[in-house]
């Protein structure tokens, strides 16, 4: 027995465990709490409404909307613009007898649409006539049948006679926070360099009778 005893007592000496060979299995007596489940509170995708015009047409032209759009790449840039007249400035009458201040250069406003309104989503197009005086003399010139034109040296383009309330154009120019002719917009200006008259406006003039 003192044999065994000493056996057992360098076995636990050891590290050993004691009836290796028996197979006894421990249970542990331990309550596990199920948190429970967490389902996250995240707000539903928004669906973004599509943009009300294309950044830019088929010809590579800009809506105005998307002349603005891409002002990164677009601002001191040539670029063309297709719309609608939307508004011509037109000087305030003056009696003879009454000092009047001088009224600035021609300037127009183009949109995307022709029923356009919000001045907040119209372009203003200005560069394409001196003073209201070169304007009228072109415009009473065609009427007559004899366009004024400039010198083909010259470099100037003839003034334009067509920009009528309406209207759909198509207009090349440089966009700009400042034109050369001293208007400014932090959202841009076109100066005029040319345009393509895709779509004749009711109120002009000299198209009308042309049409007789």
């Amino acid at each position: 027995m003192r044999n065994v005893s000493k056996v057992m007592c360098v076995l636990a000496l050891c590290g050993l465990p004691l009836f290796a060979g028996c197979e006894q299995t421990a249970t542990a007596n331990v309550n596990v709490e199920k948190l429970p489940a967490v389902e996250p509170n995240v707000p539903a995708v928004p669906t973004l409404p599509p943009p009300p015009y294309p950044i830019q047409y088929d010809d590579q032209s800009y809506s105005v909307y998307g002349v603005r759009r891409a002002i990164r790449r677009t601002i001191d840039t040539d670029v063309k613009v297709t719309g609608y007249i939307a508004e011509v400035y037109k000087p305030p009458e003056c009696e003879k007898d009454q000092k009047c201040p001088l009224p600035p250069a021609p300037h127009m406003f183009l949109a995307d649409s022709a029923s356009e309104t919000d001045k907040k989503k119209m372009l203003l197009v200005a560069g394409y006539a001196e003073n209201q005086l070169s304007l009228d003399e072109a415009l009473e010139a065609a009427m007559k049948g004899k366009p004024i034109l400039p010198p083909e040296d010259s470099g100037l383009l003839p003034v334009p006679t067509d920009f009528f309330k309406g209207a759909k154009v198509k207009i090349e120019g440089r966009f700009a926070y400042m034109s050369g002719s001293g208007f400014q917009s932090s959202e841009g200006v076109l100066g005029y360099n040319g345009h393509e008259t895709l779509q004749t406006s009711p109120e002009d003039p000299v198209a009308a009778k042309a049409a007789k």
